[in-house]
C-alpha cells in the first residue's frame, strides 16, 4: 500500500550457516557480534566480477578468506578493502574480491578475522544463463499471478477470474484528496460503461490498475521480447496480455485515454471505502454485497463497481508522460507483429502516432500519475517523449515505411533526447526507473539511427557520442549516490526505491556496453544486480525465489491468502520488492482485517539510522511487491543472462 538504492572473496546470507560469533574490544562476552557475510546468493558468472562483503563489529588488520567447492580449496585470499562502518553494531565491512576464480562449481566461502571465522552459504560460479535464465521466467510468472479480469491462469497460485464488472464500468470526474490521501467530497459520474477488464494489478498491497505503472512496465516486457525472441516462451504472451488491456484505455475516435481503475483510498470517514479497506482475494470484490444492509454495504460501492479516471477530457491534449509512453508500447507491439501480421502492426503503429499526438508539451506543469498524485509522484516527462519517438522510429524500419517518415521520426526522437539531455543528471538526481525512462529511450535511438544505415563517422539526426555521453553520466550519478555506501547502492538508501534503481543502474550499463561503451562501469553494475540479490547490509535478496533468503511475508493479498508463508512450496515466484526503506515509513503499520500473520527472519540488527528492512506482511515499504520493480529485474536478467552482449 505504497506511496510512492586482488583480495579475493566471500559469500553468505541474511542467516548465516556455521558463523563464530566476533566481539567487538571491550564488548561483554554474554553478548556476542557475530561476523556477517554478504553476496550474491543467485551467484556469479564466470566471467564477471566477484565482490562478497563481511561485516565486522570492529576494524581489523586484514581479513583472510578462502573458497571451498567439491575439489577442496580453489583460492586464498586476504583483504585490508575497508568499505567502511555500516551501524553501530557493525562498524567495519571490508571488501573481498574472488574475481580471479572462473571454474563453475558450486562454492563456500570461509573468512577468518584476528582468530575468528565465518563461513557462508553455498553460491554458484556458473554461464550467465544458468544464472538468470530462471529468474526471466519467474518474473513472467510474477506478471501472470497479477492478472486481472475473466483470462487468468488458474495453476498460478489458484487465481480465479476476477472483477468482471470493469467489462461495464463508468467514468468519473478526477478525485480530490488531501495531504493524508483522504477523498474529498463524492465521486461524480461523467461518462461510460467502458470495458477496462484484464491488465495487471499495481501491487500487492492492492487491486487497483494505473496507466502510469502498467505503461512502463510492458514496455520493459515488450522490449524483452523483442530483443531475445523465443529465449522465453511465457514472456511474449504475458507481455501482449497487458498491451491488451493498454489498447482498452485509449479511445482514438474519442481521443481520451483512461489512466486509473479504482481507488486505493477512500474518505476519512469511510462512508467511502477504498481498496486499501479490505484484505481478501481479488474475486471476492465481485462478490461483494453493496447493497443497503448487505455485507460490506454501501460504504463499498466503488470497491465492486471501480470507478474509472481520464487524463484528460476527450479531445483535450493530455500529461506527456502517458503520451510517450503508451506510444512506446504501441510501437514496441508493432515491432514484434512487423513480420508474422504487418496489418496489425501497421495499425498499432497507428495508435502509437494516435496517442503521441495528444502530449502536451508546453504548460505542462505538475504531470498527472495517478489520483492521489503522491502515490506516484512523478515530475520528468522528457524522457518519454523520446522512448515514445525512438520505438516508431524503429516500428517505422521494422515495417519499411517510407524514408521521409522515418526521418521525421527520427528527427523528432533527437528533439527530445536534446531537451532530456539539456535537464541534465545534477547530484542527487534520478536514474533509469519508474519516474526517468531517459536510457531506455537513448538506446532505442542510438539502435534506429544504427538500423537507418547512420554511419558513427556520418551526419546522424543526433550525434551517437552525445547519447552514450548522457548513458555515462547517469552511471556516474549513481556512483555518486553509492559513495560512503560499503555495498555500493546506486541510489539514496532509505527514502529512495532502492531495487529498481539498482537493477536500473546494472540495465543502463548494459545497454551502454552494447551500444559501444566502455566497460569502465561494469563492475559497479555488477553490484547493484549483487546488492539485490543479497550483497547489502541485511543480507536478502529481494527478490522471491532469487538466493537462499529471500522475501517470505510479503504484502501482497494473493501470496498472503493463496500461497506458502514459509517461502517455499506454492509461493509468487519472481515478484519484486523494494527492500530497505527510510525508518519513518515504519511508523503506524497495522493489520487489515483479514490479512494472515507473517513475519521471517531477524534483520533488525542490520538496521541503520536511517534505513530499515523487515520480512513482514504489514511492511509494505520494503516487502510489497509491484510491477514497475518487478519489470525491471526481468529485463536486468535477461541482459545478465547474455552479458557481455
Amino acid at each position: 500500500m505504497r506511496k510512492r538504492v586482488w583480495g579475493i572473496g566471500l559469500v553468505a546470507t541474511g542467516v548465516l550457516a556455521g558463523t563464530l560469533p566476533m566481539m567487538a574490544a571491550g564488548a561483554a562476552a554474554a553478548k556476542p557480534v557475530p561476523a556477517e557475510v554478504r553476496v550474491n546468493q543467485v551467484g556469479y558468472a564466470e566471467n564477471a566480477s566477484k565482490i562478497a562483503f563481511v561485516m565486522l563489529p570492529a576494524k581489523v588488520a586484514s581479513v583472510s578468506f578462502r573458497v571451498s567447492g567439491d575439489r577442496g580449496v580453489e583460492l586464498y585470499g586476504r583483504s585490508s578493502d575497508y568499505a567502511g562502518s555500516w551501524n553501530s553494531t557493525y562498524r567495519a565491512v571490508y571488501e573481498l574480491n574472488f574475481t580471479a576464480l572462473h571454474w563453475p562449481g558450486t562454492y563456500r566461502v570461509t573468512a577468518t578475522a584476528d582468530g575468528l571465522t565465518a563461513r557462508s552459504p553455498a553460491f554458484r560460479i556458473a554461464s550467465p544463463a544458468a544464472l538468470y535464465h530462471q529468474l526471466v521466467i519467474n518474473a513472467v510468472r510474477y506478471f501472470t499471478s497479477e492478472r486481472d479480469g475473466p483470462d487468468v491462469v488458474h495453476s498460478v497460485l489458484e487465481r480465479e477470474p476476477a472483477n468482471l464488472t470493469d467489462e461495464h464500468a463508468y467514468v468519473y470526474a478526477d478525485p480530490k484528496y488531501d495531504d493524508n490521501d483522504n477523498l474529498l467530497g463524492t465521486l461524480h459520474k461523467i461518462g461510460g460503461p467502458v470495458n477496462v477488464a484484464g491488465g495487471w494489478f499495481d501491487a500487492g498491497g492492492g487491486y487497483e490498475k494505473f496507466a502510469y505503472t502498467a505503461s512502463y512496465a510492458d514496455g520493459l516486457l515488450l522490449m524483452a521480447a523483442r530483443d531475445f525472441p523465443g529465449a522465453y516462451s511465457t514472456l511474449e504472451p504475458e507481455a501482449q496480455y497487458g498491451l491488451q488491456w493498454l489498447e482498452k484505455l485509449w479511445n482514438p475516435s474519442k481521443k481520451v485515454l483512461y489512466i486509473q481503475v479504482g481507488i486505493g483510498n477512500g474518505n476519512a470517514s469511510n462512508t467511502i471505502q477504498g481498496d486499501y479497506n479490505f484484505w481478501f482475494l481479488p474475486q471476492a470484490e465481485d462478490r461483494m454485497d453493496v447493497k443497503k444492509g448487505g455485507n460490506p454495504g454501501p460504504t463499498a460501492y466503488y470497491v465492486k463497481y471501480r470507478p474509472v479516471f481520464e487524463a484528460a477530457p476527450p479531445g483535450k491534449k493530455f500529461s506527456p508522460e502517458f503520451a510517450g509512453r503508451f506510444a512506446a508500447d504501441f510501437a514496441l507491439a508493432a515491432q514484434l507483429d512487423a513480420r508474422s501480421d504487418p496489418a496489425q502492426a501497421r495499425h498499432l503503429l497507428s495508435l502509437a502516432r494516435g496517442i503521441y499526438a495528444m502530449a502536451k508539451t508546453t504548460h505542462v506543469g505538475q504531470i498527472v500519475t495517478t489520483f492521489p498524485w503522491d502515490y506516484y509522484p512523478g515530475t520528468e516527462w522528457k524522457s518519454d517523449m523520446l522512448w515514445g519517438a525512438a520505438e516508431m522510429a524503429l516500428a517505422d524500419e521494422a515495417l519499411h515505411a517510407p524514408r521521409p517518415q522515418l526521418q521525421a521520426d527520427l528527427q523528432t526522437a533527437a528533439f527530445w533526447a536534446r531537451q532530456y539531455i539539456k535537464q541534465g543528471h545534477p547530484v542527487g538526481g534520478d536514474t533509469l526507473n519508474l519516474y526517468d525512462n531517459g536510457a531506455l529511450g537513448e538506446a532505442e535511438l542510438l539502435q534506429a539511427m544504427r538500423e537507418a544505415h547512420y554511419g558513427w563517422g556520418s551526419k546522424p539526426v543526433i550525434a551517437p557520442q552525445a547519447l552514450l555521453n548522457d548513458m555515462a553520466a547517469q552511471l556516474r550519478l549513481g556512483e555518486n549516490w553509492a559513495k560512503g555506501d560499503p555495498f555500493e547502492l546506486a541510489t539514496a538508501l532509505g527514502p529512495s526505491d532502492a531495487t529498481p534503481h539498482a537493477f536500473g543502474i546494472f540495465i543502463t550499463n548494459a545497454l551502454y556496453q552494447h551500444y559501444g561503451g566502455s566497460s569502465q562501469f561494469a563492475a559497479f553494475a555488477q553490484q547493484q544486480l549483487n546488492f539485490n540479490l543479497g550483497a547489502n547490509g541485511w543480507g536478502s535478496s529481494f527478490v522471491v525465489g532469487a538466493g537462499t533468503t529471500y522475501p517470505h511475508c510479503m504484502q501482497s493479498e494473493i501470496a498472503n491468502l493463496a500461497g506458502s508463508l514459509t517461502g517455499k512450496g506454492n509461493i509468487q515466484l519472481g515478484a519484486t520488492t523494494d527492500g530497505p526503506s527510510s525508518l519513518s515509513n515504519f511508523i503506524g503499520l497495522g493489520t487489515v482485517q483479514g490479512m494472515k500473520a507473517c513475519s521471517a527472519g531477524n534483520f533488525k540488527p542490520f538496521n541503520t539510522k536511517t534505513a530499515g528492512y523487515e520480512d513482514n506482511v504489514v511492511s509494505w515499504p520494503t516487502v510489497e511487491p509491484a510491477d514497475d520493480y518487478t519489470a525491471n529485474s526481468l529485463l536486468a536478467f535477461a541482459l545478465a543472462a547474455v552479458t557481455p552482449r
